[in-house]
């Protein structure tokens, strides 16, 4: 059988026939055809495994795919692209998926400007079309939530060149500069991340950018405010849980009733979604038994006065 030909068993949807007959012809002969109807049809493999939660498979056929990248004519960056779609896929299906590993062979300069553009979703059945991160700025977020599971000096390096890039691309982008302030923290350069975290509060109100901004913060009042003003602009109480858990810790020496306030807000939070109470929490309760928490209404203007206080 001919290469023309397994093209054309792809081509007919006949994905694991055209894989396995490609696969023994690619192995004693890597010639321009050949070495791309191997990546192509491994890259459909590759998908397929994926569906089929045959995840170690997958896994090896991705690693494949990048020993096989660089060997294959790809002016128009389909492939990489391709490649870059297959490790967002495997990232949000995998577990044992490192983001980071994967950036640490995909070289920034091997992404291209198509991969940096932005994408916009049709409009379909009345939804009007919307934009999305592009590729590239996905692949960074990825690379971001397993640096905050894992925030080691170790994997702040292996992400800087792509955050350099998109900073460089995208200077003012708010997720961007966040990210560069989780990097200087991790790299001990304090001072430089509390100071992008101020100048994002002078913009945006996020929960999250006062939340990681109090756990910068050693001076206990504003450190309160701070988690004071994350609570005010979380809309979802499921995710207020962590900041007023932070906020009772401050409190519970100084100000028992608004700590014990704090503290059953959390725990009816982590009770409602399926979680018990920690044994920190129970030595709360402990610390706090008899004590009558403040109504919402007196913590709601707690919030207010702390945040005018600090100025936050």
């Amino acid at each position: 059988m001919t290469v023309k030909e397994v093209f054309e068993l792809r081509k007919q949807g006949r994905i694991e026939e055209a894989y396995e007959t490609i696969r023994p012809m690619y192995a004693v002969h890597q010639g321009k055809y050949t070495t791309l109807c191997m990546f192509w049809t491994a890259s459909d493999i590759l998908k397929k495994r994926i569906k089929e939660k045959r995840h170690d498979e997958a896994g090896k056929i991705f690693k494949a795919l990048l020993r096989i990248l660089p060997n294959i004519d790809d002016r128009d960056g389909k492939a990489r692209s391709s490649i870059l779609y297959d490790a967002l896929t495997l990232d949000r299906e995998v577990k044992s998926f490192s983001m980071l590993d994967f950036l640490s062979v995909m070289k920034v300069e091997q992404i291209g400007d198509n991969d940096w553009k932005t994408i916009t979703v049709p409009a379909v059945d009345g939804t009007p079309s919307h934009p999305i991160p592009s590729v590239a700025q996905q692949l960074l977020t990825c690379a971001f939530h397993e640096i905050q599971e894992t925030p080691t000096a170790d994997n702040a390096l292996k992400v800087m060149p792509l955050l350099q890039e998109a900073v460089r691309r995208h200077p003012r982008d708010k997720n961007n500069q966040r990210y560069m302030a989780v990097v200087y923290r991790i790299m001990g350069e304090r001072d430089k991340a509390v100071a992008i975290y101020r100048q994002l509060l002078s913009k945006h109100r996020d929960s999250y950018l006062y939340s990681e901004l109090a756990e910068l913060t050693d001076e206990p009042g504003l450190k309160a405010a701070l988690y004071c003003r994350a609570i005010q602009n979380q809309r979802q109480e499921k995710f207020c849980s962590g900041y007023r858990l932070e906020l009772a810790r401050l409190l519970v020496s100084r100000d028992k009733a608004r700590a014990a306030y704090e503290l059953q807000k959390c725990i009816a939070t982590r009770k409602a979604s399926g979680f018990g109470v920690t044994l920190e929490m129970q030595q709360m309760l402990g610390q706090l038994e008899g004590v009558v928490p403040v109504s919402e209404a007196e913590q709601r203007l707690f919030y207010q006065r702390m945040a005018e206080k600090y100025a936050v």
